[in-house]
Formats: C-alpha cells, sequence, structure tokens
C-alpha cells in the first residue's frame, strides 16, 4: 500500500457548489450538494461520490486543452475522501454510506 500524508491544508471556507466547482475545474452533473454553503471537506466527499466533468485550465496551452489543475484537484479531493473514511469510526461509516456528515475527525480538524 502506498503512504501518503493526511492533508493539512483543507479550506474550511464555507462556499456554494459553484465555487468549489470552478476552484476544482469540474462540473458535477448528477444534481445539487445539500446544505447550501459547504466547506472543501463537504465538497470532497460528494465529488467523490458522483457524476462530473472536467473541465480545461483557463489558459489553452499551444492550443492544446490542458487539464492540470483538474487532475491536480481531482487527487486532492480523492485524498481528503480518503483521510475523512479513514479516520471515520464505525458508526460514522454507516453514516458516510448514505450522506456527508461531520465526523469527528473533520470536526476536530484545524
Amino acid at each position: 500500500m502506498v503512504e501518503r500524508e493526511v492533508v493539512t491544508d483543507v479550506d474550511l471556507t464555507k462556499r456554494p457548489q459553484k465555487d468549489w466547482e470552478n476552484i476544482y475545474h469540474v462540473h458535477i452533473v448528477n444534481g445539487e450538494i445539500e446544505g447550501g454553503d459547504i466547506d472543501e471537506f463537504n465538497f470532497a466527499y460528494n465529488l467523490m461520490r458522483s457524476e462530473f466533468y472536467t473541465l480545461p485550465n483557463a489558459m489553452e496551452k499551444h492550443k492544446e486543452l490542458d487539464y492540470s489543475i483538474a487532475e491536480e484537484m481531482q487527487q486532492r479531493a480523492m485524498n481528503i475522501y480518503s483521510d475523512i473514511m479513514l479516520n471515520a469510526d464505525k458508526a460514522e461509516k454507516l453514516l458516510l454510506k448514505n450522506k456527508y456528515i461531520q465526523t469527528n475527525y473533520v470536526l476536530n480538524y484545524r
């Protein structure tokens, strides 16, 4: 198993889903995320459980579409999602099967 560091710079700023989509260079195609403004934990969890498509960077390089930011951000979302799931207790994992909840890990993150 590949070891990696826990993501230590998760953005706790509450933003609308559209703002997170712009930051991550993605568009979620299977619905709205419940709860109004959300933090990065919530967005990453929902992104990894959604259908989405990636958007190219605003600047094209040599007329080829560049998806490097979207790829980096998807990897970040995968890592944040893993951190949530790996640090959840059994009861939290059961709840996370159906929807996002603030686990003890998320609540104590700082």
